[in-house]
């Protein structure tokens, strides 16, 4: 063991971590890692699933937009077909729309199951990570100076 002062007023000892805290270091960083890679996995998977709903709206503009456009056929009956026919056209542009919109909320989602996945998998590895590798040169530099 030695003594260092390092800048501060009162001496501060220093001593190379023990070989099994380094281990056991380690140890700890690799399960902490794969348990929040798994979650983030697990959480894109989950986000993902919701991509559903999305092709549920498109579906059913689709039937929306054939709906509409059934009734704007019925545009030439005399006296009601031209109200006939503007709701018609209506219903058609609702269904149009609710296919853009499904399109855009299942591109969102995945894009959203990507972000989630991988900041939920890194947010908490990387530092325990980088702990580790400080760990180990600050090890590997204390060795070597004691040699």
């Amino acid at each position: 063991m030695r003594v260092a002062t390092a800048g501060y007023r009162r001496p501060v000892i220093s001593a190379p971590p023990s070989r099994a805290f380094v281990v056991l270091l380690g140890a700890f960083v690799v399960v902490w890692t794969v348990v929040w890679v798994l979650m983030g996995i697990w959480t894109q998977r989950e986000v993902r699933t919701l991509r559903q709903l999305s092709t549920t709206v498109i579906t059913s503009g689709a039937a929306v937009k054939q709906t509409g456009d059934a009734l704007q056929g019925l545009s030439s009956i005399p006296f009601v077909g031209s109200d006939v026919g503007r709701v018609g056209r209506q219903v058609s542009a609702a269904g149009v729309d609710a296919r853009r919109s499904g399109r855009s909320s299942r591109t969102a989602v995945d894009n959203l199951a990507t972000l989630l996945g991988v900041s939920i998998a890194l947010v908490p590895t990387v530092p325990m990570i980088a702990l580790l590798i400080v760990t180990l040169q600050l090890v590997r530099r204390r060795r070597e100076s004691l040699l």
